[in-house]
């Protein structure tokens, strides 16, 4: 009985101390617990073998006839292995964990995290990493100007780059409620980054749903690519206006002028239309493929000025594909849309992460948010 207890007592210190040097020395403290039980696991299972000095000693007590008993000790084997086992199924569970990143920009603010989200979702909470970048007191705090703006897309891009880099060996997925032109330029800087599940927010059931992988029996409706019946091939700029959750309206784009207008639209747009990542798929190329395509009509364009009522995995999901493409694409400016001002679009920011100026607000003149 007091062997086993010895026993126990020396696997606990050895676990311990293996952790606490390696809480020091390293940051992923949760992944390190495997890694410790494991270590300790062999550590055990190799004390447990008699040592070179054990077997010397035996060798030279064997030449003068003195009887020297070394013998494996089959209990601390048995503990080191299932310590060795108990380390590798923990690894495979954190390795199950998922990183959430989490936009809040305008006035809703719901985390993943909490209790009743995690159950719709069918999520379990002790691996759920949410990370949430969270820039509406900065956003609703009057005007938009060039000082604010600054201070949100730095934190977007500085919050996005961490989360790909901390997400990489995990699942990664995304949600917010957020302004487009923000959401867009998030997606810009996670085209590296493995995003697979979308988190989307269903209003009238008051909870999140998630996007299914493929359509089912019942395909999505399509998306549909209108042009202007008079083009204007000599245009620099184009106004392209892609309608999934409402429909632009083209009085909201007096301020534009008489720019040639490219409808990007669903023949019913609604809120929660997106039910699949096929889907998703599915509508952000035919937003790409159309962008890339302006220049065969338009030979001189230089501009897209992009205008959108959209739900925010389309946002995403668009910023990733136009970082994929850059090289391709005119510059594209985001708009932000406000229903009570005039103009109703007061301000956007260069989404196109080749120019020098990506992130840079463009001001309407009276624009006001």
């Amino acid at each position: 009985m007091i062997y086993w207890i010895v026993i126990g007592v020396l696997i606990i210190i050895v676990c311990l101390l293996i952790l606490i040097i390696r809480r020091v020395f390293s940051k992923d403290s949760s992944t390190n617990m495997s890694d410790t039980i494991i270590t300790a696991g062999v550590s055990l299972v190799v004390s447990a073998f008699p040592g070179i000095k054990e077997i010397v000693t035996s060798i030279i007590a064997s030449l003068f006839k003195v009887a020297v008993s070394v013998e494996d000790d089959y209990v601390a084997i048995a503990c080191g292995f299932l310590l060795i086992i108990l380390g590798l199924f923990l690894r495979k569970d954190i390795k199950d964990r998922i990183f959430v990143l989490n936009m809040f920009g305008l006035f809703s603010q719901k985390e993943i995290s909490d209790v009743q989200n995690i159950n719709d979702l069918k999520l379990v909470d002790f691996k759920v990493k949410e990370v949430i970048i969270d820039f509406v007191d900065i956003f609703r705090n009057g005007p938009m100007t060039e000082e604010k703006n600054q201070l949100i897309v730095d934190k977007v891009k500085r919050q996005c780059e961490a989360f790909s880099n901390r997400s990489k060996d995990f699942k990664s997925c995304f949600t917010g409620m957020a302004p487009i032109p923000y959401t867009i330029l998030a997606g810009t800087r996670l085209s590296d980054c493995n995003l697979k599940r979308f988190f989307e927010f269903k209003r009238t059931d008051n909870k999140y749903y998630e996007l299914k992988a493929k359509d089912g029996f019942q395909k999505h409706e399509p998306l549909h690519v209108t042009y202007p019946q008079y083009i204007k091939q000599d245009s620099t700029d184009v106004i392209v206006a892609l309608s999934i959750t409402r429909t632009v309206q083209e009085p909201d784009l007096v301020q534009f002028g008489d720019l040639n207008l490219i409808k990007i639209r669903l023949d019913e747009p609604k809120d929660n239309v997106i039910v699949s990542n096929e889907q998703l798929e599915d509508y952000g190329n035919i937003v790409l493929n159309a962008i890339e395509a302006i220049k065969e009509k338009y030979p001189k364009i230089n501009r897209v000025h992009f205008v959108a009522s959209i739900p925010s995995c389309v946002s995403i999901k668009l910023g990733m594909l136009f970082a994929l493409s850059n090289n391709r694409l005119p510059q594209i400016i985001s708009y932000h849309f406000v229903q009570s001002n005039l103009p109703k679009y007061p301000f956007g920011i260069i989404v196109s992460i080749t120019a020098d100026d990506c992130g840079k607000l463009v001001e309407v003149e009276g624009g006001e948010v």
